[in-house]
């Protein structure tokens, strides 16, 4: 009895919902331009590998890295000033009343909190991203970072 139990737990769609991730999308650097006038795109792929993150989140600490990261990449393309422009942009929309879409861990289908993801959501991330080809992004090389 207790193992019909747990397989119809397991089996519920809430919990298979929860394991489900959005399709991935990005629109660069949201809100934001994607390069300067003269280099349009230079630090795009800074903002889609944030984007991924930000996709399939995790906890808040995995969140501020993520924004570290995005600050970091900017810097060497871009230099100082731009990554200080968009770190604190990021970094206030944290608090901002005004949200868009891409909030943390919004690719989940279920509502997920700023919390570690499990062995089990880390396994279903990796297999998802390495099925995704975002323009400018080695995906191999992201998850390398993202789960050292």
């Amino acid at each position: 009895m207790k193992i019909l139990i747990l397989t119809l737990l397991l089996m519920s769609p809430s919990l298979k919902a929860q394991m489900k991730l959005k399709p991935f999308e990005t629109d660069g650097c949201t809100l934001f331009v994607d390069g300067t006038y003269t280099r349009p795109g230079l630090w795009k792929h800074c903002c889609v590998e944030h984007d991924l993150r930000y996709w399939f989140g995790g906890s808040e600490s995995d969140m501020d890295q993520a924004d570290l990261r995005l600050r970091s990449c900017v810097q060497k393309v871009g230099g100082d000033e731009w990554a200080y422009v968009i770190y604190s942009g990021v970094r206030a929309g944290h608090h901002s009343p005004i949200k868009n879409k891409y909030q943390w861990n919004w690719g989940w289908e279920e509502k997920r909190e700023k919390k570690p993801l499990t062995q089990e959501e880390t396994n279903y991330v990796i297999l998802e991203l390495k099925g995704l080809s975002p323009e400018g992004v080695n995906i191999d090389q992201f998850i390398k970072t993202n789960f050292p």
